[in-house]
C-alpha cells in the first residue's frame, strides 16, 4: 500500500481533519459547550415491545447522567424498518411483514415519546449511506445490476462480507450503490421522507458518507480487468455525489422539520474544500468527530477538532469508555482518565458529545455491572458531579462486596497499562476513524511510528513518552549521550520505552493480583466475576506479548533495522555499531509465545466476545527475523502455562 497514489487517496482523511466541519457548522448562538450530550441507543430494543421496561430504565439512567439528546442506530437502511412498502409506489421492497413495520413504529414512538417526557431534547438516527435492501436490488437487477455488472465488486469489495451473508439469508442489505443511479437516489430519498412521516419524532440524522459510498468509473468495471476494487473509484465523481447527497438529503430534511431539523455528518473520507461546495447554512449543520483516535484512555481531544472548533464551527465529539475498542473486549476503567477527559472537552469548548456506552455489542447486557459504574461516572464528568475512586468502590460493594476495592484496583491497573501502551502506538490517530493499532490484533513495527502523513502534533498521543524511534537514536549514539538523554527525560517527567515497559508489567500483574484477592473476598454469586478475573489474566498475556514487541523493535531499529511494513519498506540494516540482532529474534520468538497464550485465552475466555482471535501465521515476525538474517519457529502454546491461567479463571470465590 506504498507509493504516491496510495498517499494521494489516504490524504482524503487528513485534509477532512484539517478542516471537516469549517464550511458548513459555524454554530447558532444555542450551540455553546456541551449543547449536544448525545447518548446512543440499541435499535433492536427501542423497537420491541417486549423491553419497554428495560427501555424506560435505560432512558432513566441516560436523563440521569444529563444527556439531553439520543441517537439510534446504527442503520445501513432505515426506513426498512419503519415504512410499510405496500402502501407505497415500491411494494417489492418490503423486507418485513406489515404487521411487524407497524409495531416498530408504534414502539418505538412511544419510548421517544416517554424520553422527550423525561428531559431528551433531540432524538436523531445514526446511518450510513450507499445501501439498498435486498428485495428492492433483486427486483431491480436491470437498473442496478444489468447484465451483473456490479457483482464482481460486491464479491470482493469492501464489505463482501455483508453481500455474501445477504445472498445467503443471514442479512437483507447489499452495499455500494450509485448515487448516480436515479433509481436508487429516487428511492432512498423518498424512502427517507417517508420515514420521517411514520416517525415525527425523529428529529434529524447523524449520517456517515463512508465505507460503501464510493462511486465507480463504470467503463473500468465493465472491462472487468482491475484487480484492486479501490482502482476503480471514481474520486472526483464520489466528490461531486457528496455534495449532491448531503444538499438533497438535507433540503428533505428541512421539507420535513422546518427550522428543527437536526442535520449532523460524522468526519469520515470528505475533503474540505468539497464541504465548501455544500449550499445548506453553516449553523444547521454539526459534524462528529472521533475522540482521540474514537475510543481509547487517552485524555486528550484531536488537535483537528479543536482547529476547526476555533474557526467558528459546531464539533462535537464521537466516544466509547466502557465500549472502547482498545482494548476491547476487555475491562477497563479509571476516573482519573474519564474525568480529564471531560475537562478537556469543556476547556476546548467542544459542542458537545456523542456517547455510545449505552448500545451493546458483543456478549454483554446493559446490567453489566463495570457498564453502569462507566455510565455513572461519565455522566459525573459531563455534569462536573464529583465522583471520586471511593464513590466508585461503594457503587460496586452491592455485587463485589469486600472486593469491591480490589476490583476497582484492578480495572484501574489494566487502564494505566493500555494508556501507557497508546503513547508509544499513535500511527492511526490522526485519521479519527476507530482503528486502533495495538488491543488484541497483530502487531507491525509501524503503529510504533508517528504516520508521515498525518498532521504535525502527534505529541497529543505521546504526552509524557519518549518514541521508540527517538530512544532508539540517542541509544546508538553512544552510552554517554544515552546517559545524558535519560537524565533530561526524567528531569522533565518523560518516560523512556522501557520505562512504559516497567509499568505495563508491573500493572499487569497487580491486576491479576487483585482478583486473586477478589475471589476470597466477594460472594459466590458476584455478576460477571469470571468475566473479570479473566479480562485481567488475559490482559497480563497482553502485556506480556506487547513488551516484547516494544522490545524486539528496540533492538531491531538498534541494530540498524529500517523496516516497519507500512511507512517504510527497505528490507537492509545499515550498520551502527550495536549489533542486538539476537535479542530481537528472541523477543519475536517470546512474543509469538505469548501471543499463541492469548489466542487460546480469547477462544474461550475473552469477557464479552469469544472466539475473536484468529491463528496468526506470524509473517510480519518471520520476515524481521529474516531481514536479521535468522529463521525462528513458530512455537506452540505453553500447556502448562495455559493450564495454570485457565486455572486461576476457573476458580470459584471462595465464600
Amino acid at each position: 500500500m506504498a507509493g504516491a497514489d496510495f498517499m494521494k487517496k489516504l490524504l482524503w482523511s487528513l485534509e477532512l481533519m484539517l478542516s471537516v466541519v469549517a464550511v458548513i457548522a459555524a454554530p447558532a448562538p444555542s450551540n455553546g459547550v456541551m449543547r449536544y450530550r448525545f447518548a446512543t441507543v440499541n435499535e433492536n430494543a427501542w423497537c420491541d415491545p417486549r423491553a419497554e421496561a428495560e427501555v424506560a430504565a435505560e432512558i432513566d439512567r441516560i436523563t440521569a447522567a444529563g444527556f439531553n439528546g439520543l441517537s439510534i442506530g446504527t442503520y445501513k437502511f432505515m426506513p426498512i424498518y419503519f415504512v410499510d412498502y405496500a402502501k407505497t409506489k415500491y411494494p417489492e421492497a418490503q423486507e418485513y411483514p406489515a404487521a411487524k413495520v407497524a409495531q416498530n413504529v408504534a414502539t418505538l414512538r412511544k419510548n421517544v415519546r416517554l424520553a422527550k417526557s423525561k428531559g431528551i431534547e433531540l432524538f436523531v438516527s445514526r446511518s450510513y449511506a450507499h445501501y439498498a435492501p435486498y428485495q428492492f436490488w433483486k427486483a431491480h437487477q436491470a437498473e442496478l445490476n444489468p447484465g451483473g455488472l456490479f457483482t464482481p465488486l460486491l464479491e470482493k469489495a469492501h464489505q463482501n462480507d455483508i453481500y455474501l451473508k445477504t445472498l445467503a439469508g443471514k442479512d437483507n442489505i447489499i452495499p455500494q450503490q450509485q448515487w448516480t443511479n436515479p433509481v436508487f437516489k429516487n428511492f432512498f430519498l423518498d424512502s427517507t421522507a417517508l420515514m420521517l412521516d411514520a416517525l415525527p419524532e425523529l428529529d434529524g440524522f447523524l449520517n456517515a458518507y463512508a465505507e460503501a459510498a464510493w462511486t465507480y468509473d463504470l467503463e473500468k468495471l465493465k472491462a472487468n480487468t482491475w484487480t484492486n476494487w479501490k482502482d476503480i473509484v471514481d474520486y472526483p465523481a464520489t466528490d461531486d455525489n457528496f455534495v449532491d447527497y448531503s444538499n438533497t438529503l438535507y433540503h428533505v430534511l428541512k421539507g420535513k422539520r422546518g427550522e428543527k431539523l437536526f442535520f449532523g455528518m460524522r468526519d469520515w473520507y470528505v475533503k474540505p474544500e468539497v464541504l465548501r461546495r455544500l449550499t445548506m447554512p453553516r449553523e444547521q449543520l454539526v459534524i462528529s468527530v472521533k475522540y482521540a483516535g474514537y475510543d481509547q484512555p487517552l485524555i486528550n481531544y484531536p488537535p483537528w477538532g479543536k482547529t476547526l472548533l476555533d474557526e467558528g464551527y459546531s464539533v462535537i465529539l464521537d466516544m466509547l469508555v466502557f465500549d472502547a475498542e482498545h482494548p476491547h473486549p476487555l475491562y477497563w476503567y479509571d476516573p482519573e482518565i474519564i474525568f480529564p477527559t471531560f475537562e478537556h472537552i469543556r476547556e476546548g469548548g467542544f459542542s458537545g458529545v456523542m456517547y455510545q456506552d449505552f448500545s451493546i455489542k458483543g456478549e454483554d447486557s446493559a446490567t453489566n455491572p463495570i457498564r453502569l459504574l462507566t455510565q455513572k461516572t461519565v455522566g459525573a464528568a459531563m455534569q462536573q458531579r464529583s465522583f471520586s475512586p471511593s464513590d466508585a468502590v461503594e457503587f460496586l460493594r452491592p455485587y463485589f462486596g469486600d472486593g469491591a476495592p480490589d476490583v476497582l484496583t484492578s480495572l484501574k491497573k489494566v487502564s494505566e497499562a493500555q494508556a501507557a501502551m497508546i503513547k508509544l502506538c499513535p500511527a492511526w490517530f490522526w485519521q479519527g476513524d476507530g482503528l486502533t493499532p495495538g488491543g488484541l490484533q497483530t502487531l507491525r513495527f509501524w503503529m510504533l511510528m508517528d504516520n508521515p502523513d498525518a498532521p504535525p502534533g502527534m505529541a497529543f498521543v505521546r504526552q509524557d513518552v519518549i518514541s521508540v524511534k527517538d530512544y532508539v537514536a540517542a541509544v546508538v549514539a553512544g552510552d554517554a549521550a544515552l546517559a545524558r538523554a535519560e537524565v533530561e527525560w526524567k528531569k522533565s517527567g518523560r518516560k523512556t520505552p522501557l520505562d512504559v515497559i516497567a509499568l505495563m508489567q508491573s500493572c499487569a500483574d497487580e491486576a491479576v493480583a487483585a482478583m486473586e484477592r477478589v475471589k476470597g473476598q466477594c460472594p459466590a454469586s458476584a455478576p460477571y466475576l469470571k468475566d473479570i478475573v479473566a479480562s485481567a489474566v488475559i490482559h497480563q498475556q497482553l502485556v506480556l506479548r506487547d513488551t516484547a514487541f516494544i522490545r524486539a523493535a528496540i533492538a531491531f531499529y538498534a541494530s540498524g533495522g529500517e523496516y516497519d511494513d507500512k511507512y517504510d519498506l527497505v528490507k537492509t540494516m545499515k550498520p551502527t555499531g550495536r549489533d542486538r540482532r539476537a535479542e530481537c529474534v528472541a523477543e519475536l520468538g517470546s512474543l509469538i509465545g505469548h501471543d499463541e497464550i492469548l489466542r487460546k485465552l480469547c477462544l474461550d475466555y475473552a469477557p464479552r466476545r469469544r472466539a475473536t482471535r484468529s491463528k496468526n501465521d506470524y509473517a510480519f515476525e518471520l520476515k524481521v527475523a529474516a531481514i536479521t538474517g535468522t529463521k525462528i519457529s513458530i512455537p506452540a502454546a505453553d500447556e502448562r502455562e495455559f493450564a495454570r491461567m485457565v486455572a486461576l479463571i476457573e476458580s470459584k470465590p471462595a465464600r
